[in-house]
């Protein structure tokens, strides 16, 4: 199992952003420190929800200030980019890194983040298609090319220059949760990133829809690579941990006003949501406790698919300071604890034939 820290800069109070952004910074650096494998950036725009609306230059920013860890993102959505700025874009970045970079892409779905580009939701999943075969086109092809698309449209024949540093090109990471995200992943060979806070259930159905359209296309079942979004908070005892939970339901809450436009002068205006999780779904989901909570809950997780965590430590507005405590206790007792576990080999047989049983 590996393990990274994820970050949308999420800014209830409006710090100044400078400062929020260093201390993720000393964030990662102490991640570094501690053996984590990788931090991802999140792309968001226009809101106090997310204050990260240039992840390659963070990214760049990031690596110019640590060595080892790899950095990604989570994702470049993709329909609110030129394809062939990315390509090149990502190309210089990953040289720079040293092939360190993980390009994780999505298609969005926030109408107003998209709205502010001008993008139509109604046109993100043929939007995000077709630039990804221009992105793959541009890292792969020796020769010049054309493309021809519904929205992406590449008259003259060209070539991207340079390559990224990882050949044919940095790893590929999908985000996004529905069936149709899971056939994509199949289908390109991305890796899916799947979120806890759907619960084990919806991640069980995921994986049936993923190794089921592995298995239609021939493709091996039984090396399953899968990313994991959780939410954490890792404090010494449980009860220190859960008087951190508020923190999430701003961020929930948060996200769903930004779903719904409920945005004033670019601060999110935070209210209850009538369908919101109960208090203990809620908190089942979450990976807040103690290392030894975390650790027993981690493992189930683990042992239902995930292979590499994708862990929310700076959500609403938690202190710098046990952001840090929180990170040192994943690196040394969690992270320790769970480096060896990983789902069973024949997981996805074992799933196939339990789909094809049912009645």
């Amino acid at each position: 199992m590996e393990f990274g820290l994820f970050f949308e800069w999420p800014n209830p109070e409006l710090r100044n952003w400078q400062t929020l952004f260093d201390e993720s910074v000393e964030q990662i650096q102490l991640s570094e420190e501690l053996g984590f494998d990788y931090c991802l950036l999140a792309e968001h725009h226009f809101s106090n929800y997310g204050m990260s609306p240039s992840p390659l230059l963070q990214a760049l920013r990031i690596g110019e200030r640590t060595k080892r860890i790899r950095i990604g993102t989570a994702a470049l959505i993709l329909s609110m980019w030129q394809p062939l700025r990315v390509a090149e874009e990502v190309a210089v970045l990953d040289n720079f890194l040293d092939g360190r970079f993980i390009c994780g892409v999505g298609r969005g779905y926030h109408p107003y983040e998209l709205g502010g580009f001008g993008i139509d939701p109604a046109e993100t999943r043929q939007r995000f298609a077709e630039s990804l075969d221009v992105i793959m086109k541009a890292w792969t092809s020796e020769t010049s090319f054309t493309y021809e698309g519904q929205y992406i449209k590449v008259p003259e024949p060209i070539s991207v220059f340079p390559k990224p540093k990882q050949r044919p090109h940095p790893p590929m990471w999908l985000a996004g949760t529905s069936a149709d995200s899971m056939v994509i992943a199949a289908e390109r060979d991305l890796m899916p990133m799947a979120s806890a806070l759907s619960g084990q259930d919806v991640l069980r159905s995921q994986l049936e829809v993923y190794f089921g359209s592995l298995q239609k296309q021939g493709k091996a079942i039984d090396e399953l690579q899968l990313g994991l979004d959780i939410m954490i908070y890792v404090a010494p005892t449980d009860e220190e941990a859960r008087q951190e939970i508020a923190q999430v339901r701003w961020q929930m809450r948060a996200l769903q006003a930004l779903v719904r436009r409920q945005v004033t002068n670019g601060k999110i205006d935070v209210v209850p949501v009538a369908d919101e999780l109960d208090d203990e779904t809620f908190e089942e989901r979450l990976f807040f406790g103690s290392p030894e909570t975390v650790i027993r809950k981690l493992k189930r997780y683990g042992e239902l698919g995930a292979t590499r965590l994708i862990a929310w430590t700076q959500i609403g507005g938690i202190e710098h300071d046990k952001i840090m405590r929180s990170v040192r206790l994943m690196g040394e007792e969690v992270i320790p604890a769970l480096r060896d576990v990983r789902p069973p080999k024949d997981l996805g047989h074992r799933i196939l034939e339990e789909v094809s049983s049912k009645p």
